[in-house]
């Protein structure tokens, strides 16, 4: 086993946020992406930002309830497509939506910056509205990691937060605890540290979300 790996299995020591920052309203959180208009459709755009081939492997780390999860499994049935998330109770809700439409994603308890793959894991790997409940020190780290289990010529898409100085946009998520970073940068400057390629934000959508490309 090599170092990377080793430290992939010990788990940063920081508690992480639920997908809708407190864990009575993971049920609810769904219902809260649709209304803002972050919901199925959101994410059907996201996956369809890049040309994805049926076999090819997938991965969504931060995966919470498992939408994006279904979409991709019911776009490319032969994939091997993969979630992780830290919360248990989302990931029972993602576990329930699959079964429910029969399709056979893997689901992983864990977190993006000790992600528990091997080296050259996975074709794409997406994060969706994931990256600001990551601390900013930890953020750079996950970024290494999904560096570390993409192929070569492997993609990736993190639909998040981007480098913002709208003060409306800062007091509206203030209740973000981990969003300062992205506001600052952190994540493209991340990707550029990381030598991931062809760095670029494809589109944006408000609220002040950018869906940023980048290739191993």
């Amino acid at each position: 086993m090599n170092k990377s790996n080793q430290s992939a299995r010990t788990p940063p020591l920081y508690d992480y946020i639920p997908p809708a920052t407190y864990k009575p309203l993971t049920p609810f959180y769904d219902l809260g992406c649709a209304v803002l208009g972050l919901g199925k459709k959101f994410k059907k755009r996201v996956l369809g930002s890049v040309p994805v081939q049926d076999g090819q492997s997938i991965a969504d780390v931060g995966c919470g309830t498992g939408v994006f999860l279904e979409i991709a499994k019911e776009k490319y049935p032969h994939s091997r497509v993969v979630g992780l998330d830290p919360d248990k109770e989302a990931l029972v809700i993602a576990r329930s939506r699959l079964e429910k439409k029969k399709l056979a994603a893997e689901l992983t308890e864990g977190r993006v910056e000790t992600l528990p793959f091997p080296d050259d894991s996975f074709d794409f790997v997406f994060s969706t509205l994931a990256f600001h409940h990551i601390p900013d020190e930890h953020k750079p780290k996950a970024i290494q990691e999904i560096h570390r289990v993409l192929r070569n010529g492997g993609k990736l898409l993190i639909a998040d937060f981007g480098e913002s100085r709208s003060w409306s946009l800062r007091l509206l998520l203030g209740f973000e605890r981990h969003v300062k970073g992205n506001f600052e940068g952190l994540i493209m400057a991340g990707l550029q540290a990381n030598n991931f390629r062809d760095v670029k934000i494809l589109w944006k959508k408000w609220p002040g979300i950018q869906v940023v490309f980048a290739k191993k």
